[in-house]
This record gives C-alpha cells, structure tokens and sequence, in this order.
C-alpha cells in the first residue's frame, strides 16, 4: 500500500516550539522551519558555531598522584581514592562549565512576518527524499532547501505581496547591506557571519535593521553562515562568494540539485514494512498519538528508520562529526553545551552509517580522531606518563581531551579504544586498505597509550585500567557504605580492550607490518579481566561484585560486549547470553530505559539476543515515550543519538553480519511478518536485498564485492557460501 506522504513528515498545523519545526541541513549548516503563517521562524546552525577557546586544561598533578590513587584502589580503600581522584584526576579549571570548554550556539533567526491571510487547507510536510520542506496554506506556498554542494540553504515564498524580514541573535550586530542583512559576531576563538540575500519581483526598503518588502509575487531569500573556526578567510567573504555561486545558478537549479544529492543518497537502502492506508494517510503527529496510546504502525517505524538516515545525511556532510543534536540547537548554551560524548553518544550516531551506504558521511568523524589524537598525547604524557594518545567522556572543537571535571562520570578511559572501533567498522564494510594505512598513525597511538596505562591489580594479578569508572553509574562501596564510583578494571574497559587489541593485530596483519608494540598485544590480552556473571546472574559491572547503587541506571556499560562488540553471542556464549538478558530484566526492572538513547541501545541489545518480541516492543517504547513531534529523539531534551541508534537497531533486528555469519532475520517482531528490505551492506563486503511473508525469506540476492566463503543463516537454518568477487547469488537457490 502507499500514500503520497509516504517519504514525508507533514502537519496540519504550524510549529507550536522548536520540537515541532522540520530540520533542514546540509552537514554544515542547519534550519529548523516552524511553518507560521503570519510569522515564520526559521532558526539556524552552522555546526562550528562556538564559544570557548583553546586552554591549558590537562592537569600535571594527576601524574603527581597516579601511583598513590592506584594504591588506594588496590587496597580498595574506595572512599580514600574516589577523593584524591576528584582532587587530581580532574581538568585544571571547571571543564565542561567553564568558559574555555564553551558550549554549541544557536546561528540565529530569520523572522518573516506577512500581513493576515486565509490558512484554509494549511499543511507542513519535510520530504526526505528530496530535502524540501514545504509549508501551503490558502494561495501561500513556502519552499526551502539545504543545498549539500553549495552550503546555502534557499527559501521560495509565494502568495502574499508584503513581508517584513528581520534577524535576531544574542551578542550579534545585525545590518542592512543593500538588499541583505548581515549579521555578524566574534566569540573568544571565532568570528562568525550570516547573510541573507533578498531576491525578489517586488520593493524591497530598509526599516531599519529589518527588510521590508512590497509588491511582490515571490520572495526569495539566500542564507548562509561561515565561522573563521580552522579556516583563514572571512566569515562574510565565505558567505558572499556561496551566495553569488548559489544565485547565478538560480533556485530551480539548486532545488534540482538538492533533490538529486537527497535521493541518491537516500536510494541506496530501502525498507518496506506492513502498512496501513488510513494509518498511512494521517499526519505523523497523529500517528505518533496512536503509537502512543497503544497502536501499532509498522510503517511509522519505517519512516522513523528513513529518518534516522535523513538526518545523517543532513548533519553528518560538513568539518565536524554530528553532535549530541546533530546540526540543529535553538539555545546559546546547548543542553550539555551540544558537544562530543565519547562514553557512547557519539559512537551511537554512526552505528548505522556503513550498513545503509552512507559510507562517506563517516569522514568527518574519523578525522576528528585524527584531529584529537594530537591533543591527546599531551594529555597522556602530562596526566599519566604515557605514550600514545588518550581522550575521555567529553570533547570539544577545541581539542579538549583531559578528563572532565568529576571523575565519577568525567574520566572514562577507553574513550579512545572504542572510537577506533568505527574506523575498523568502515574497514570491514568497505576492505579499503588504503583507509587502513592513512589511519594507522592514530589506531597504534591509542594502542601504544593502553600498553603503557594498564597496571597489574595485586589482588587478582588481572591488568587492568586505574584509575577509571563504569560510564557515569556507581555502585555501594563494601567497606564504607557510600556510593562510589571510581574503580580499576570495570567490565567494559576490559571488553573494549580485547576486542580493541584484536583489531590492532588484524590491522598490522593486513598492513604486514612488523611493529614491537604489536608483538606485546598478544601477551596483554591474555591478562585482561574476564567477564564475569554476578550473584544476581547478570553480567557483572565491576571487577568486584559490588552492589549497585542505581539499578535502573540508563548506562548499561557491561553489556558492550554484546553490543556493538560481539564477544557475547547466544551460538558460542550461551552461559554469558543468558546473563545479559538477566542484566536487562533487572535493568528495566528497575527502570531503566528511560532515556531515548538508552532504549535504541536496548533495541541492539535484543536484536542480538535475537529475540524480536522483546527487541520490537522497545522500539514501541522508543517512538511512544522518548519521541517528539518532529520525530526528534527525547532524551529528555533533545538528543539525536537515540535517532541513530533506533535506525541502527531497525538494522539489526532485519540482518546481521558479525561473528563471521550473515543472519536474516534474526529478530523479526511479530508485527512485521511481511517487508522488503534492499540494498543492505554487510561486513565483508556483502550486500542484500530481500523479501519475506509470513516471517520467513522467500526471495532475496547477495552480492559480493571481495570473494570469500561465508556462513548465512536464513530462516533458522544454516548455509555456507564460496563466492567471488563481483558475483551474485540468487538466495532461492540456497533455500
């Protein structure tokens, strides 16, 4: 069944906030546009848009301290090192409060107001295939477009002859420059500059700081904004020379242009789930209502799941890797300043982004490791006297790497380990051994900084990482009675570990090369702590069975090894499977699962337990509880990981590829006994498309670009298949 909003967002209504308005973007700059009738608000982004500065933040008395923390934590004297760790293993100043760390702002408004005019039939609508949104209402018809190829975002207005345009920002001086305002600013690192170019049939006069305007048929307005963030010209100049390019080529051009960037991109997965015509046939916000109160609508999960991939494309084309709200911020101070958390945020929004081909849009976070490695040997070798390079819980554009400023959740140590875990995901979809040698220098300097860090605990002669923590979750210290959170040795520093040292040797087996520090990885993974299984049966969090101080916490940090590594499967774990679902029962028990990020996880995490039932009843609650109206991911507020994730564990519910096997299937809702999926990538090198009735395959093909023999299972039931480079193979024919 379809419906002509089938690829679409839309509304019956304008935008009552910001959590209602449609996203535009074009990986480097952001809209947000309400749809108001007598006034619209189009908010905007530039995704290098900060405040804060560089700064001496690595604090040399944590060097000072390390051995006697160490020794505290070896004699778990807990309460005594949880003190000298917040004391010393801490950034110098107030980290992510202080003005040096700086916090993601919003580029301002463009404020249109129109006089009063007939809203029968009023409609908003974001079109994902195309990158258009679209507002009509009476004889009104508004377009506007992000342009990818010339980082401008135009704006098409028809159907009223008067508008007043102005522009508002805090601590911005805003003129009128000919038929343009321009609005510009200096923060304490940067200059930034947005210009709207007016474009139209009628009069256009100054009021002012505003543009007023008459007599017209249609209006166009050109925007762009530019910050002097890692580049040498003018903020202005770099608007002036995009806006001349955009408007020589003209907006049916650039719209044109935009269209075809969306739907390329867009085009290469796609998803069909059941759906229904009158579900189909509702505006999202109702959809999301019923969804809400108990309904079922498969095909909204399929929208969400494009969406996931809009929004991707949208804010992950530009310098910087996609933030905690991707491209898109109202506020001067972002909640949690809009930053880079690496304790699983940032991870989170680009678990999906190889399987459903938008290989590219990983670049800009790959070379932001790069970007930070050199900041963070200075950090390693002031903070801890070690080589190699190291970055915590929560980094900046400015290459803030030491670790924030409580060590109860500011001093996660495998930051770095599990950001490198994306570069070898992008090795293993795509086999390009040139990505492996020009990333090399940073996968080996994150090794080199673990082979120096990790101490022998004394009391279970395991190597482990001291000081650090379970990711922002604490637990009842045995001897004291208090909550603690500083630990050596947690159960996720050491699943990060060994798969991370594994893939070091593969990449230096891959490479060929013949490196001392690798010929001592073998030797330190054997004297990595074990996972363990606790009293309660779940799998244990700390290297001690302690109790947990908040049950329910939303970190479930032990359960890395289930997802997104695979050191836990149901095939070859059992034992350690069958803990980790006990640890998502107790989990949810106790009310975890709360925030929108957290359940996506969730959602992987049943995924890989294969079980469907409970993996589709969490992405429900994904859409039910922690999804705003613009389909936006509620923390609460506003986070975009939980969008990525959820799109992620769409995926893997549909079809997996780790362990070495391609499983179809393997999690299938019971809601969902018939789709189509198309142009799935897999590790290795594969790609699938699909269908299936009544929960089981039926027809599908598998294309392989490098060769190889692998195991599929498909409906339950193994096969294996010798396949060779640029060969197709016809599913049926294994069924």
């Amino acid at each position: 069944m379809t419906n002509c909003h089938n690829s679409s967002l839309w509304y019956r209504q304008p935008a009552a906030d910001w959590n209602e308005a449609l996203p535009l973007g074009s990986g480097s700059l952001g809209m947000m546009v309400y749809g108001g009738q007598e006034r619209e608000i189009l908010q905007l982004n530039e995704e290098s848009l900060w405040s804060g500065y560089p700064a001496a933040w690595d604090n040399p008395e944590c060097l000072e301290h390390l051995d006697e923390m160490r020794a505290l934590l070896f004699a778990r004297r807990t309460r005594e090192a949880q003190a000298l760790c917040t004391r010393y293993q801490v950034c110098r100043g107030q980290g992510s409060d202080d003005p040096y760390y700086g916090s993601y702002q919003t580029a301002g408004e463009i404020i249109i107001d129109t006089p009063i005019c007939q809203n029968e039939g009023y409609c908003r609508s974001l079109n994902l295939e195309t990158g258009i949104a679209e507002t009509r209402f009476g004889p009104v018809r508004r377009r506007h477009v992000a342009s990818h190829r010339r980082q401008v975002i135009v704006s098409r207005l028809e159907g009223i002859q008067e508008y007043t345009i102005s522009f508002r920002r805090e601590q911005t001086t805003v003129c009128v420059r000919e038929q343009m305002l321009v609005a510009s600013g200096k923060n304490p690192a940067m200059d930034f500059c947005t210009v709207v170019q007016v474009d139209t049939d009628g009069n256009v006069e100054p009021q002012g700081t505003s543009l007023a305007v008459t007599g017209a048929t249609y209006l166009l307005l050109w925007t762009s904004t530019s910050t002097s963030y890692r580049q040498e010209e003018a903020p202005e100049t770099v608007c002036l020379h995009r806006l001349a390019d955009a408007r020589a080529a003209g907006f049916e051009a650039v719209m044109t242009e935009e269209s075809a960037w969306m739907s390329e991109a867009m085009g290469r997965c796609a998803l069909r789930l059941p759906s229904d015509s009158n579900l189909a046939a509702l505006p999202t916000d109702e959809r999301l209502r019923l969804v809400r109160s108990g309904g079922s609508d498969p095909d909204l999960c399929r929208l969400y799941f494009d969406y996931g991939r809009y929004l991707m494309i949208a804010s992950g084309w530009g310098r910087l890797p996609a933030n905690l709200q991707g491209v898109w911020s109202q506020d001067m101070l972002t909640p949690w300043t809009g930053d880079y958390h690496t304790n699983i945020n940032l991870q989170m929004n680009y678990w999906f982004i190889d399987a459903v081909g938008l290989e590219e849009y990983g670049a800009p976070l790959y070379q932001y490791l790069d970007f930070l490695s050199h900041f963070g040997e200075k950090t390693a070798r002031e903070m801890y006297g070690c080589r190699g390079w190291v970055i915590h819980t929560l980094t900046n554009p400015w290459g803030f790497t030491a670790p924030g400023q409580d060590p109860a959740w500011g001093s996660f140590l495998c930051a770095g380990a599990w950001c490198c875990r994306h570069l070898h995901e992008h090795y293993l979809y795509t086999g390009d051994s040139a990505f492996l040698r020009a990333y090399w220098p940073v996968m080996r300097g994150c090794a080199q900084f673990y082979r120096d860090f990790l101490v022998q605990d004394p009391k279970t002669g395991y190597l482990v990482t001291a000081p650090s923590n379970s990711p922002e979750n604490s637990y009842l210290d045995p001897v004291s009675g208090e909550k603690a959170a500083v630990t050596l040795g947690p159960t996720m520093d050491a699943m990060i570990l060994r798969e991370f040292f594994g893939i070091v040797l593969e990449w230096a087996e891959a490479l060929g090369l013949d490196d001392p520090l690798i010929k001592e990885l073998p030797a330190l993974l054997t004297q990595l702590p074990p996972t363990k299984i606790s009293r309660y049966g779940t799998i244990q969090e700390w290297i001690e069975d302690y109790e947990e101080w908040e049950p329910g916490h939303r970190h479930i940090s032990q359960l890395y090894g289930l997802y997104p590594a695979w050191e836990i499967t149901p095939a070859k774990t059992p034992e350690l499977a069958r803990a980790a679902r006990e640890t998502l029962r107790r989990r949810l028990a106790h009310g975890g699962g709360h925030t929108g990020w957290s359940r996506a996880w969730i959602i992987n995490f049943y995924a890989r337990l294969q079980d469907g039932a409970a993996a589709g009843q969490h992405l429900q609650a994904l859409l039910a509880q922690s999804t705003l109206p613009n389909l936006f991911d509620n923390h609460p507020p506003f986070q975009i990981d939980g969008n990525f994730g959820g799109a992620a564990g769409i995926l893997e519910m549909l079809a997996q590829s780790h362990d070495g096997v391609i499983r179809l299937l393997p999690a299938l809702p019971p809601e969902w006994p018939e789709g189509q999926l198309r142009d799935l990538r897999l590790r290795g090198g594969y790609r699938v498309s699909f269908r299936w009735e009544n929960g089981r395959v039926i027809e599908g093909r598998l294309d392989s670009s490098r060769g190889g023999s692998i195991r599929l299972e498909i409906n339950g039931v193994p096969h294996w298949l010798d396949t060779q480079a640029g060969g197709s193979y016809d599913l049926l024919s294994i069924l």
